[in-house]
């Protein structure tokens, strides 16, 4: 025990079955130190109101040595342990009554960081909510914004990518840095943790369960500025992480969609509460943090125009704003579906539209 560290001690009550931020806090304010609360016999701690059922195990940390696998494998993916009483520990998160004990950190926390804006919505998000969510982290990254996301599927995952274009992001997972998921998010992860930071509060080799990823989004929402709701029907996750942020007395932001689509109605409903303002674009959020920081526009990006022939330019015209499909512009234009498929492909390569699955396309 004597050569124990406090960042030892509490990555072991970090770890231990039934313990949560709040107990840990308690047991620092009743014992002064994590390495002290551990030295306490099981009766001791059997005293304590709420720690019955722990106090029984309370020394297996003796002889169960999963803490110490658990540090060697943070030290094996180059992760940092943040306790909340480091500087490098983000302030805005102290704020919270439940912020957590222990951050397990692969990448940087920097100062910049503390101006940040989580971006959130549903797994199951529509072209439009993608292009959206990564259309806007690129623009608030680009004008300094940190954007903060979950990894997951969807809107988190279009978010990422588009602040890695021109800043940088923040992904806190809901389960160990070990056991990153999605799996197919696992190349996105490591660029994150170039360009930013994985965070999780969860053991190294944590298994993502279903109770971890509400539990996090109080962290999501804790360390940011605002929140803005891409896209998510009312029972949703990117909701709970929506009125996690109300709690916390954070500002909301949310984008409309169509008034006859579910996976909106999580928008529409906090925007006609007024629980949420309506945002349509990057810099309507930029002018609510005026006040802050000044005047805040969204930076010029030079993009450099393909030349186009005349069969690339009538069709560019003729695509609506919403996406379409092969056999719309067809009927659009009166093409032959062949010349069609040839002008889209060179559009495509061009950058000048998008293609999604499905032979879906959208203008950019």
């Amino acid at each position: 025990m004597a050569d124990l560290t406090e960042l030892e001690a509490l990555a072991i009550l970090s770890a231990t079955s039934g313990m949560g931020a709040i107990k840990i806090r308690f047991l620092l304010q009743s014992f002064g130190e994590a390495r002290l609360a551990l030295q306490a016999s099981s009766k001791e701690i059997g005293t304590l109101r709420g720690f019955e059922r722990i106090a029984p195990h309370w020394n297996s940390w003796q002889t169960n040595l999963a803490w110490q696998k658990d540090l060697e494998l943070a030290d094996k993916y180059g992760v940092t342990l943040i306790p909340y009483t480091s500087p490098h520990y983000p302030k805005r998160l102290l704020e919270i009554p439940d912020h957590p004990i222990l951050l397990y950190v692969q990448g940087s926390i920097k100062p910049q960081d503390q101006r940040c804006i989580a971006i959130v919505g549903t797994r199951n998000a529509s072209i439009y909510g993608n292009e959206m969510a990564e259309a806007i982290a690129k623009d608030l990254a680009g004008a300094g914004f940190t954007i903060v996301s979950g990894l997951a599927r969807g809107v988190d995952t279009a978010a990422h990518c588009g602040a890695l274009e021109r800043g940088r992001t923040l992904a806190v997972i809901g389960s160990g840095l070990a056991n990153i998921y999605p799996r197919e998010n696992i190349a996105l992860a490591g660029n994150i943790a170039r360009q930013g930071a994985l965070i999780s509060e969860f053991p190294m080799s944590t298994s993502p369960e279903r109770q971890n990823f509400p539990q996090r989004n109080r962290i999501v929402s804790g360390m940011t500025m605002a929140t803005l709701l891409i896209e998510a029907p009312v029972k949703s996750g990117a909701m709970i992480t929506m009125d996690r942020a109300l709690t916390q007395k954070r500002k909301l932001f949310a984008l409309p969609g169509r008034a006859d689509n579910e996976n909106f109605r999580g928008n529409h409903l906090l925007i006609k509460n007024g629980q949420a303002q309506l945002i349509e674009n990057a810099q309507d959020i930029l002018s609510h943090f005026n006040d802050f920081f000044g005047h805040v526009m969204l930076p010029l990006v030079n993009e450099v125009r393909c030349a186009i022939n005349a069969e690339e330019e009538a069709l560019l015209k003729l695509m609506p704003t919403e996406e379409v499909n092969i056999e719309q512009l067809v009927h659009l234009s009166c093409f032959p579906v062949q010349h069609v498929q040839r002008t889209l492909m060179s559009l495509v390569l061009k950058k000048l539209i998008k293609e999604f699955p499905g032979k879906i396309y959208k203008k950019k």
